[in-house]
């Protein structure tokens, strides 16, 4: 799935109309997409329903920024390592 896809994906899961906001949604789509693969997660679950919820959730949980804080969810920890957990090749 490309970056442009997803940002389709997340616009879908937020509430509001966000077409006049997807240079910043894009930005902040792509950063927490490469967090989650920094984190274990690979590219095939963040495609998945509950990886595209997941993204969904960071997106949100970023988009109003106070300067200098920036800080996740406990439901996307939780979910960012259950998706991880299940990137795991299979012993």
């Amino acid at each position: 799935m490309t970056n442009e896809e997803l940002l389709e994906e997340v616009k879908i899961g937020l509430t509001e109309d966000n077409n006049d906001n997807d240079g910043t949604l894009r930005i902040k789509t792509i950063g927490t997409k490469q967090y989650m693969l920094g984190a274990g997660v690979s590219q095939e679950i963040i495609e998945t329903e509950l990886g595209i919820t997941t993204l969904t959730i960071g997106v949100n949980d970023v988009w109003n920024l106070e300067s200098g804080v920036l800080k996740f969810s406990p439901l996307f920890n939780t979910l960012l390592i259950q998706l991880a957990i299940k990137s795991l090749p299979n012993i």
